[in-house]
């Protein structure tokens, strides 16, 4: 903005000095018209740099919701299908919150607060090692929740390899294993669960892509494996 300062003049020759005056008015009035021009010009530069165009296939995105109610966006796998992430709960309302809690390899798995006496699971083949993949499931619904129903899990190595699960349930605050095809998860009530594969050594120290294909509720979530 232009900011012009006039000064007065009291010299005796009042001709000459109205003369002055009525210059300075005239470039005065310019001034005025410039700064004005320059200021819409400036409002006009403001504007355009606020408004961004948006792609409409970036604004797709591959993002959606995990789950009804969940209120997490969770990116595309890539493969066309929501992520599942490891401590993220999964919610589908009126049915159960799901969390991938823990992933680890052993030759030997047991409870997580073994007691004195315990089951555990241990890979017979040589050259093998489980994959144990802890999901902690809270059931929302109304009645009892089959603890054999509530996932189904798939291993996939190097996107070709692939491995089938089994399902164990922790009893006892994590001091056994008891069979999912005779236990029930309460309403709001908390069930811990471990999806187990026996693979080669090699998909744990590959370093080749690794992931689950989990199935809840008749729709297939991606989790993602890293070490």
């Amino acid at each position: 903005m232009l900011a012009v300062s006039v000064a007065g003049c009291s010299s005796g020759n009042s001709s000459s000095a109205g003369e002055n005056t009525e210059k300075l008015k005239t470039e005065i009035s310019k001034l005025q018209q410039e700064n004005k021009q320059l200021k819409e010009e400036n409002d006009k530069l403001k504007a355009d740099a606020l408004t961004v165009p948006v792609n409409a296939e970036e604004d797709k995105g591959g993002v959606e919701l995990i789950g009804e109610g969940a209120g997490t966006p969770a990116a595309d796998s890539g493969s066309g299908q929501p992520v599942i992430v490891k401590g993220t709960p999964l919610v589908i309302d009126g049915v159960g919150e799901y969390t991938i809690t823990k992933t680890s390899y052993a030759k030997k798995v047991i409870p997580s607060k073994p007691g004195s006496f315990y089951t555990y699971y241990e890979a017979k083949e040589p050259g093998t090692t489980y994959l144990a993949i802890t999901l902690k499931v809270k059931n929302l619904a109304g009645e009892a929740m089959d603890a054999d129903a509530v996932a189904d899990m798939q291993i996939k190595y190097d996107n070709k390899y692939e491995y089938s699960t089994f399902s164990t349930m922790e009893e006892n605050g994590g001091e056994d294993f008891t069979y999912t095809s005779i236990s029930e998860i309460e309403p709001l009530k908390n069930g811990t669960l471990v999806y187990l594969a026996e693979v080669p050594d090699e998909v744990e120290s590959g370093g080749k892509p690794l992931y689950a294909d989990v199935k809840i509720e008749g729709e297939t979530y991606r989790y993602i494996i890293v070490k």
